[in-house]
C-alpha cells in the first residue's frame, strides 16, 4: 500500500497506526512491531542521525574493549611474535566484536523508541475570551 488510503481504510478501519492515528482496513492491517508507510518513511529519513550514533559510540567502545582485553593477557602472554600476533588478534577480535554490539545496540534502541512513539494529539479547541464584557 502507498502512502494514500484505499476507500475501506477511510470508511471501515479496523485499526489505527500508533503511531500518528492513520486508520487501516482489514486487508492493509500492521504486523506487531510495524508502522504505516508514512511513519516507516520517517524512520528511514532518521537513518544518517542513527549512522551518526553509531559513529560517535562504537569506535570508542570499541578501543576500551581491546585495548582493556589487550592490557589483562599481557602478563599471560606466552611471549615473542606468535604470542603477540595471537594476543593482538584476540583484542581485535574483541574491539571489532563491542563495536558492532555498540551499533546493534543504538540500532534497537531507536527501534524500540520509534515504535513507542504515539500520535501527540491535540486537546478540543475552546475559545478564550480577555475577561471584557461588551
Amino acid at each position: 500500500m502507498g502512502l494514500a488510503p484505499c476507500h475501506d481504510c477511510i470508511t471501515r478501519p479496523v485499526m489505527r497506526c500508533g503511531r500518528c492515528t492513520r486508520t487501516r482496513c482489514a486487508v492493509h492491517t500492521l504486523l506487531p512491531g510495524e508502522r504505516c508507510d508514512g511513519c516507516e518513511q520517517d524512520w528511514q529519513e532518521e537513518a544518517p542521525t542513527r549512522r551518526a550514533a553509531k559513529l560517535i559510540f562504537a569506535p570508542p567502545i570499541a578501543v576500551l574493549a581491546g585495548g582493556l582485553l589487550f592490557g589483562l593477557l599481557l602478563p599471560v602472554s606466552i611471549g615473542g611474535a606468535i604470542g603477540a600476533t595471537v594476543m593482538a588478534a584476540l583484542a581485535c577480535g574483541t574491539g571489532v566484536g563491542a563495536g558492532a554490539g555498540a551499533c546493534r545496540l543504538v540500532d534497537r534502541s531507536a527501534r524500540a523508541l520509534f515504535l513507542r512513539e504515539r500520535a501527540g494529539g491535540l486537546p478540543a479547541a475552546r475559545l478564550l475570551t480577555d475577561g471584557r464584557r461588551s
